[in-house]
């Protein structure tokens, strides 16, 4: 009987193949069961996405990391191979906060890409690694709000928030800190002293968020539909940014006297990042109608997590 890491590899098409054409397969399947506008997110749906995370690792760790290991260093090829992985796991991360064993599995994804970018002191990709480890960081965040005792999410936010001050990051407070209870965080969370004074820092739109699209291969119709909804996606992605910067500190200060934010501003946050990712996903498929739609939500979302902090 075959390992059933093999099973996931074989039932996701991830035995074998260059490594975008791997992403290529994974982002195919997200996108043609993706829950639409305000349809609700299936627990099906939820397994599937499990099943395909952790084949996802098992591929990485098998094939993707030990070639890597053998012929360290950046070709514009791993590069853009991180940058659509990061991309992925993205979109699929706003399920994560209800559903734990997602949530542990798209973590570990994050790690495995940050432990990577940091594996090599000839190779080392700081920004890179850094950013990996705060993408797990949120979700390990999220489950720990969910379940503030599991001793494994408190590990492995202990290890990404170690990470992270090693490379010589910062963890946002909210990240750090899981709330649930009356017990002191600092007492009983596992969490290092020196994770919980870290200031909130502002946050800027990097080059691996904007979409990208051959023109080339574009019908005339096409190539204007691309280069208009192009457009709109810079201005929801900075009216998204100054709704996470506008959240940040509120949220660091509710959070940091052991309080939560409301739940619709989570749900808002969840639904704006997420939407934004599915928009990027679908410019960089063609799928016009479908970013128009998600565009649109990521805006709506965003506009509304301005208007509840005063903006």
């Amino acid at each position: 009987m075959r390992a059933a890491w093999i099973v996931g590899l074989l039932g996701a098409g991830l035995a074998s193949g260059q490594p975008i054409t791997v992403l290529q397969g994974l982002e195919t399947k997200f996108e043609k069961n993706a829950p639409r506008g305000n349809a609700p997110v299936s627990q099906g749906f939820r397994q599937d996405r499990l099943q395909d995370v952790n084949a996802f690792n098992s591929w990485f760790d098998q094939s993707y990391l030990p070639a890597y290991q053998s012929q360290p260093g950046w070709t514009p090829q791993r590069r853009a191979f991180v940058g659509r992985a990061s991309a992925y796991l993205g979109a699929i991360r706003g399920l994560a906060g209800s559903d734990p064993a997602l949530g542990m599995a798209l973590s570990g994804a994050f790690g495995r890409l940050g432990r990577m970018q940091e594996a090599n002191p000839q190779h080392l990709d700081r920004e890179g690694a850094i950013h990996s480890y705060n993408n797990s960081a949120i979700i390990l965040n999220q489950l720990a709000n969910e379940n503030p005792d599991d001793p494994n999410v408190r590990g492995q936010l202990a290890f990404v928030g170690g990470r992270v001050n090693a490379l010589g990051g910062s963890i946002p407070i909210w990240m750090s800190v899981p709330i649930g209870g009356n017990q002191q965080p600092r007492e009983q969370r596992g969490i290092p002293e020196a994770y919980l004074n870290v200031p909130v820092k502002t946050s800027a739109p990097t080059s691996g968020e904007y979409p990208r699209l051959d023109e080339g291969m574009l019908s005339p119709g096409d190539r204007e539909q691309w280069r208009e909804l192009r457009s709109r996606y810079y201005n929801v992605l900075a009216t998204v940014y100054s709704a996470k910067n506008a959240v940040a500190p509120v949220q660091a200060s509710v959070e940091s006297r052991g309080l939560a934010l409301t739940p619709d501003l989570v749900k808002s946050s969840t639904r704006m990042n997420l939407s934004l990712d599915l928009a990027k996903n679908d410019l960089e498929q063609k799928q016009f109608d479908s970013a128009r739609e998600n565009l649109q939500i990521a805006e709506g979302e965003a506009r509304r997590i301005l208007r509840y902090v005063g903006l």
